[in-house]
């Protein structure tokens, strides 16, 4: 009786945590998106899924997020395998600058990346100096879609390096030495032995990634402002000072978090069926 107690008295300071922070936040982004003048309505709701920009904004924010996802898990994987070889000094100095953009909020990254790839750039003048680029048609590309791709990798890609890297730590190696004193195949070696045992390390990285990605406003606001159409610049558009529409801000963060949850679900659900 003691220890349940016990477990209890540790149990109640989480459950208040979640209570405050988490399941009231998001009771209340869901009223709110089904409230309209006291009733309650689904317009918000069937809005989104009736206008143009709605639609758009949302399968830009997958395409984006699965585009990223991906290229951080293929860029990645290899990369967490040389820190993971690495050892001593040169192990700490590759785990430096994969810690660093960890650190920085997303305006700051894009800003950053307007330094060095914008007009007046710094890699900008130096192509311009030895290729003979244009500045201007050089650093278009920055402020669209495909320059959120190179921004969002920077902070993704060391995500799954450190995720990546303590898998490779923690994997059994006797299972490939065994296939290869059996005579195994790299081939054979690489997608029955090794691509199993580092699955679930491989779909945490990049369900990491993806739901980041979706969620990710800083770079993407600091870059493009609100040219690209996704979900969190959309949302931001419906609760600034020039256009305020509460309800429907909601109704789009809640769209944002359901497809996320659905989609990384659906993710683990194929990859499970596939390793049994």
């Amino acid at each position: 009786m003691e220890r349940r107690y016990v477990a209890f008295f540790f149990l109640v300071p989480l459950v208040l945590l979640l209570g405050i922070f988490l399941i009231y936040p998001l009771a209340l982004v869901f009223i709110e998106s089904v409230s309209i003048d006291g009733h309650i309505s689904l317009a918000n709701y069937l809005m989104l899924f009736t206008k143009n920009l709605y639609r758009e904004s949302l399968g830009t924010s997958l395409a984006l997020s699965f585009s990223t996802a991906i290229l951080g898990t293929v860029i990645g994987l290899p990369l967490s395998y040389i820190v993971y070889k690495s050892q001593g000094r040169f192990r700490q100095f590759l785990m430096a600058p994969t810690a660093v953009p960890l650190t920085f909020s997303g305006l700051v990254i894009g800003f950053m990346l307007i330094i060095l790839l914008g007009t007046s750039g710094f890699i900008t003048m130096i192509f311009s100096q030895i290729f003979g680029f244009n500045p201007l048609e050089f650093s278009a590309f920055l402020f669209t879609w495909r320059g959120l791709v190179v921004a969002y990798l920077y902070f993704l890609i060391p995500r799954m390096i450190l995720t990546m890297t303590a898998a490779w730590s923690n994997a059994d190696w006797s299972l490939i030495e065994a296939a290869m004193n059996l005579g195994a195949s790299r081939m054979t070696i690489l997608f029955k032995v090794l691509l199993p045992m580092l699955g679930p390390a491989i779909f945490a990285g990049s369900s990491l990634l993806f739901a980041v990605s979706m969620g990710a406003f800083g770079t993407a606001f600091a870059l493009t402002g609100t040219g690209v159409k996704i979900l969190p610049l959309v949302i931001y558009t419906h609760i600034s000072e020039v256009s305020v529409d509460i309800g429907r801000a909601d109704a789009l963060a809640v769209v944002l978090a359901v497809v996320t949850t659905v989609v990384i679900t659906l993710y683990e659900r194929l990859f499970a069926s596939k390793g049994r």
